[in-house]
């Protein structure tokens, strides 16, 4: 059966990895898994080749010319529905408050100073794959990877309404990612490409916890 080309639909989840400093996966309390979002935009930011023309004394142009635009990164805005201090804490780097054992709060992060390396961390998401009125039978899913990511906090308001978070970020290369450490990379074996990569999957996505997990590097 030949593949389905139909539209992406919703949001149905989202993962984070916490990275090294080179952009493998970190050791440790290293991954969450969220369905509580409510949006994710993700916009490229392109250095914009210049244009050139020449014209000659009496006005027609003899030439004209325009220089490749230069992908950069991806601009993101994540709209969260709740308050998740664990993934928060993992997004920009802040240190988690506990009550026992549970994750009750974080607190921001200062400033960097010119010593220090912003936290970065893997984004994916998965959304639905539509063809027709429902998901497609073959590929349901659609896996979108990021393999390397960096956050802060956005605006947020709190007034007479439900609160949603928002944090921004931005994109960075990472060739170190590979197909990823859970074992639901590129089902033809494939790296991710270092800037990013999706592919329609049969692969549901992973389970949301309000808990950071581990994941093994290079597993």
């Amino acid at each position: 059966m030949a593949v389905n080309c139909g539209p992406s639909f919703g949001l149905c989840a989202l993962r984070v990895t916490l990275l090294d400093d080179v952009g493998n996966v970190a050791a440790g309390n290293n991954s969450y898994v969220t369905d509580k979002q409510i949006s994710l935009a993700f916009n490229p930011n392109v250095d914009t080749g210049q244009t050139f023309s020449q014209r000659n004394g009496c006005g027609c142009s003899l030439a004209r010319f325009k220089a490749e635009d230069i992908f950069n990164w991806w601009e993101f805005t994540f709209t969260d529905g709740a308050i998740e201090d664990a993934m928060v804490a993992l997004m920009v780097g802040g240190t988690t408050i506990t009550d026992g054992a549970d994750i009750v709060g974080v607190h921001f992060p200062d400033a960097l100073d010119c010593s220090e390396t912003r936290v970065n961390v893997a984004l994916e998401a998965w959304t639905q794959h539509i063809v027709g009125s429902a998901k497609d039978a073959t590929y349901p899913y659609i896996h979108w990877v990021w393999p390397a990511t960096a956050w802060q906090f956005g605006d947020n308001t709190a007034a007479e309404d439900f609160m949603n978070p928002v944090l921004t970020g931005f994109s960075r290369s990472n060739p170190l990612w590979g197909g990823g450490p859970y074992a639901d990379g590129p089902p033809d074996g494939s790296d991710v490409s270092p800037e990013g990569s999706r592919w329609k999957t049969n692969d549901l996505p992973p389970v949301a916890d309000c808990a950071i997990a581990a994941v093994t590097p290079g597993s």
